[in-house]
């Protein structure tokens, strides 16, 4: 187990898990389906993303120069970054906020020393450290589980909304929907499950134990998910417009949890936020570096990839500055994961194409099952995201 477990459990980040709390205070049980359904969807995408990096030897920005250009490449890569930024600066805001519910002192004061703190992790620690430092923390996310049997909901209407989807045309179950999409199909976990296969010197002979990381991974982050939404749904009041701030995503909790529920949501939150921001930064970093052809790896001294860890230390800041800009950091938090929603669609479609083509891939190309996943969920995204798009202009 490694690169696809850590992937699934950094998906938790603060701006998913408020996603999640957003959803089920908003829309109830109603979306769960879409967690089951996307289940197989991240299984397979991630395992495109684990093979071009086993196969190809490359990442995803240095694969997509090699085959279209540098030019088409920084097509679909600053897209991504700018997403990979504004959700870094909303994760900022969000760790910030659980350390405000531990310290009692605001949030804003703690978005400098949080970012330097792992930019010295990024900076100081070999990609070996850095990973099995995530891999430690994965095991705490169980608790988000545990809440949900906690606060005993109704197990026949769970499991109803869970296998007997409906569907809204309303412009919040869009936004909803296409928010739940963002913050499970994240952009940037394809690019880091490239780049830690890479990392890794994964072979091909690695292929079949990948998938089963790949696997365990998805399904783990996708059962975390889901029970967050579930409970959100039983302890915020039905008809509720949703949470304004981390504390009161907190004090959700302390009717059902106890008094010690806004420590643990606290503790949590930080880990969350802990986990994905370095990931995020290192994978920004890294794809912009494959672009432009400089050197990249943690593993590298900082004198022999001054290029890559600039970008760091400049994702790390413009992420800063984005959780400093004055944005409340749930909606903050929520607004990412939508941006991150309309921008699968061609990502996805440069995924099929790359694990299609036998000069990337040679022999290991997709399956008939992962092209209909995979073509399926371009489609899926693609006209969720119009379909959102149109009803949030109608609605203002």
């Amino acid at each position: 187990m490694g690169p696809g477990v850590v992937s699934g459990a950094a998906d938790n980040d603060p701006a998913g898990v408020i996603t999640y709390i957003q959803i089920g205070a908003t829309t109830g049980f109603s979306l769960l389906w879409l967690m089951l359904l996307s289940t197989p969807i991240l299984y397979y995408l991630e395992d495109m993303s684990a093979r071009l990096g086993i196969v190809g030897k490359r990442g995803i920005g240095r694969l997509l120069c090699r085959r279209y250009g540098t030019a088409a490449a920084l097509v679909i890569v600053i897209p991504t970054l700018f997403s990979n930024v504004i959700t870094i600066g909303a994760d900022l805001s969000g760790t910030a906020s659980a350390v405000q519910l531990l310290t009692g002192v605001p949030w804003v004061w703690w978005v400098v020393p949080i970012a330097v703190l792992l930019g010295a992790l990024l900076f100081g620690a070999g990609y070996e450290a850095v990973s099995r430092v995530l891999l430690i923390l994965t095991p705490l996310f169980l608790l988000y589980v545990a809440v949900g049997f906690v606060v005993r909901p109704r197990w026949a209407s769970v499991l109803e909304a869970t296998f007997l989807p409906h569907f809204r045309f309303a412009p919040t179950y869009l936004a909803a929907a296409l928010a739940l999409l963002g913050a499970t199909l994240t952009p940037y976990m394809f690019f880091w499950q490239t780049t830690e296969e890479v990392e890794a010197h994964r072979r091909v002979a690695d292929l079949a134990g990948e998938r089963l990381d790949v696997a365990t991974g998805m399904i783990y982050a996708n059962l975390v998910f889901y029970f967050i939404i579930l409970a959100a749904a039983v302890v915020i009041p039905a008809g509720a417009a949703g949470i304004g701030t981390v504390l009161e995503a907190a004090q959700t909790l302390r009717p059902v949890a106890g008094p010690l529920a806004t420590l643990l949501f606290a503790l949590g939150f930080f880990v969350s936020g802990i986990m994905a921001i370095p990931v995020m930064v290192a994978c920004s970093a890294y794809t912009l570096a494959e672009v432009l052809g400089w050197a990249e790896g943690l593993d590298k001294r900082v004198w022999q990839a001054r290029g890559f860890y600039m970008l760091l230390a400049g994702a790390l800041l413009v992420g800063a500055v984005v959780a400093l800009a004055g944005i409340p950091p749930v909606a903050l938090m929520f607004w990412s994961s939508v941006v991150n929603g309309l921008l699968l669609a061609p990502l996805f479609l440069v995924l099929l194409m790359l694990c299609n083509d036998p000069a990337v891939v040679r022999g290991h190309r997709n399956g008939p099952v992962a092209n209909i996943v995979a073509g399926g969920t371009v489609l899926l995204t693609l006209a969720l995201g119009v379909l959102t798009t149109v009803q949030l202009l109608r609605g203002h």
